[in-house]
């Protein structure tokens, strides 16, 4: 067998040397650039799209119902449409207070002074209070004494319109918990009675500076009221109701009814205060 030198034998152990440190760098790129890939990879799982939070498409890719990105709530408060015409308008009940009651007599409705569009009781007045499911109105197509929710349950309205806030808002000025409440229950008994009916909620009415039904002035009934008004947007989400801001075609300038729209006892409306109510309702209407 032969002998290797000495200058061999370096010469070997060198070259196992070099190769040992070069399989060792080899293996370390292949780990660092696994990492990275990795690395990558994890990244681009977790990038999402930006998300443009007005965005109300639910539609899920490929088919799935599940939606894909957050979806923005619908105001619950009925902004400007086209005009709805007459048929929407009568399509609608009302229920409510005096000034309710009063588009009756006012004749504005379709049907005019006869009209079965207005539900309300003998004094064509209502106030909403905790028992408000307990008094009646005397239902138009019969005259028989009913429930609000049990009137709703017969004549099953596309539409019930409530007007509730004047009458004891001394009371909900001051307990405003109240007011959500008892109108929270009323809307509730409605939709279990008639599911497919839409509650809309107008927002409360000012009174006029020389209203004298109250012992407190103008300036803080209607501040009661506009808090009130502020309320109905939670309420309507809270209860599935939809709101429409008619009080707003009443206000004057120093923040009351307009004195040419009362007559005369601060509260109660004329007929033209009716027809642009009624407009209102007509280009604010509920197009879902």
């Amino acid at each position: 067998m032969n002998q290797f030198t000495l200058q061999q034998r370096k010469m070997i152990a060198y070259l196992v040397m070099a190769a040992t440190v070069l399989i060792v760098i080899c293996l370390v790129a292949a780990l660092t650039l696994g990492v990275i890939a990795l690395v990558r990879s994890g990244d681009d799982e977790g990038e999402q799209p930006d998300v443009d939070n007005n965005d109300v498409d639910t539609e899920a890719p490929n088919g799935d119902d599940t939606p894909s990105i957050p979806t923005a709530k619908p105001s619950r408060v009925l902004g400007a449409t086209a005009d709805m015409g007459q048929a929407y308008i009568d399509s609608m009940i009302f229920v409510g207070e005096s000034t309710t009651a009063h588009l009756r007599s006012r004749g504005v409705l379709t049907g005019g002074k006869s009209t079965k569009q207005v539900w309300s009781n003998e004094s064509n007045t209502m106030a909403l209070d905790l028992n408000i499911l307990q008094k009646t109105i005397n239902y138009p197509e019969t005259g028989q004494a009913m429930t609000i929710p049990a009137a709703a349950a017969v004549a099953r309205p596309k539409y019930i319109v409530l007007n509730f806030g004047v009458n004891g808002i001394q009371t909900f000025g001051k307990n405003e918990k109240l007011y959500s409440t008892a109108y929270g229950k009323l809307i509730d008994a409605i939709h279990e009675a008639s599911p497919d009916t839409v509650v809309l909620l107008q927002t409360v009415y000012p009174v006029a500076a020389n209203q004298a039904t109250f012992h407190e002035g103008a300036a803080t009934i209607n501040g009661y009221i506009k808090r009130l008004n502020e309320l109905l947007p939670d309420i309507a989400t809270a209860h599935n109701a939809y709101v429409v801001d008619t009080a707003s075609v009443l206000v004057g300038s120093d923040g009351n009814l307009r004195s040419d729209y009362q007559t005369g006892d601060g509260i109660h409306l004329t007929t033209e205060a009716y027809v642009q109510i009624l407009n209102y309702l007509r280009t604010h209407g509920y197009t879902n």
